[in-house]
């Protein structure tokens, strides 16, 4: 196999793959998810920014606050009438992404803030009751044993609602932290050989590709430098040094996952679980976050497979999104996990798309289809490969068991 090109990322994405290599260097979980959290709070220009987790059954509680607002909301348990307790408990994400503002303490606000709780020193509404509406955006994060918790950024300089940009920086911050909670194995129920398998395509086509073009720019460098009649400009020379030093520490993060990945066994995950898993681990690899799209409640999605159809479930949609690192160049990509009635049968299906550069028409050998497809027929079903405008869209359908 030849070696990729060299990669240009944009400033998000290179930014976004830095912070992957941060979080999964951090010695202590706690460490990684304030800095994710920090993250937050900057990036985004907010007030405040919190992630809330699971404090009891049906009860959460803002664990981790940076900003003006955390000596008020550090500990605090969410009402579990409001929008944010009712998405939290149902593990609505379309819901959570229509909330527009959160309550609080009026004066525990304007003391927090330093400015008054009315009139131009504060920020947000008040109700009339003592409490004041505070423009904020969340995005829901999945900690594996942990529950469903949130990433809650308050009064972001871009607004509320997000713009789609600042969306995009939310989700993959949050689907960042769901990766420090969760540490759900990333093998399953595969066999000894498959896992060895998996590992081994993955340093190959992952970390070692990553640097083999690191040394072909070093490379490619240094025969420039030895050339006396066009030597390199100095932006020339500082921007492959850039992009080899970025090369080497993608790869680092690559290495650490298959690591993890060995060290993390917890066979009684649920899908749904160990989808949102697969999504974040593919962060790094990527570059951005994918976007990930369950049934509501997933906890339907949970009850109605079975264990061995769970299992390929998951393996496709690794496949995929291991495809979509390596080959597509992509900028988004979209993991949509559907159930439905058709006639008698009901069915899931799986479809993955991305906007990169599409299904090379040279290349004839497609094992990681051969291997989807195989994956398919044990349940009754097919995968298509569809070419989109732009990109490349997978499908992959069974029809779940008769219960």
């Amino acid at each position: 196999m030849s070696a990729p090109e060299p990669r240009g990322l944009s400033p998000d994405r290179a930014r976004l793959q830095d912070l992957s290599v941060k979080v999964l260097a951090a010695e202590e979980v706690e460490d990684a998810l304030a800095l994710l959290v920090d993250e937050a709070a900057e990036d985004l220009g907010a007030v405040s920014a919190a992630l809330v987790l699971p404090a009891d059954t049906g009860r959460w509680a803002y664990e981790i606050v940076t900003g003006a607002l955390g000596p008020y909301l550090l500990g605090q348990e969410i009402e579990r009438s409001s929008p944010l307790g009712r998405a939290l408990a149902t593990a609505d994400a379309p819901a959570s992404e229509h909330i527009a503002a959160i309550r609080l303490d009026a004066r525990a606000v304007g003391a927090a803030v330093g400015g008054a709780v009315s009139g131009d020193g504060g920020i947000g509404q008040d109700t009339g009751d003592g409490r004041r509406t505070i423009p904020a955006a969340l995005s829901l994060v999945s900690g594996g044993s942990h529950g469903i918790g949130a990433l809650i950024v308050f009064s972001p300089a871009c607004g509320v609602p997000l713009r789609v940009d600042c969306r995009e920086r939310l989700d993959a911050l949050a689907m960042l932290l769901g990766l420090c909670l969760d540490g759900i194995g990333a093998a399953g129920g595969e066999s000894l050989e498959d896992e060895r398998g998996r590992i081994a395509r993955d340093l190959h086509d992952l970390a070692i590709q990553e640097l083999f073009a690191v040394g072909m720019e070093l490379e490619s460098l240094t025969g420039a430098l030895a050339t006396e009649v066009a030597a390199p400009s100095d932006a020339r020379v500082r921007g492959s040094v850039e992009a080899s030093v970025r090369g080497v520490e993608n790869a680092v993060a690559q290495i650490r996952q298959v690591v993890q990945s060995l060290r993390r066994e917890r066979p009684e995950a649920t899908l749904s679980e160990r989808l949102r898993h697969e999504a974040g681990l593919a962060t790094a690899g990527l570059g951005f976050a994918p976007t990930l799209r369950l049934p509501s409640p997933p906890a339907d999605l949970d009850a109605e497979v079975e264990a061995d159809v769970a299992e390929d479930v998951v393996a496709v949609v690794r496949e995929c999104l291991a495809n979509a690192a390596r080959h597509a160049h992509a900028s988004a990509v979209a993991v949509n996990i559907t159930m439905f009635w058709e006639g008698v049968d009901r069915v899931l299906q799986v479809s993955v798309s991305d906007n990169g550069r599409g299904i090379d028409p040279a290349v004839s050998r497609r094992s990681g289809l051969a291997n989807m497809a195989s994956r398919a027929r044990r349940h009754s079903g097919w995968v298509d490969a569809l070419e989109l405008e732009q990109g490349t869209m997978i499908n992959w359908r069974v029809t779940l068991p008769a219960r």
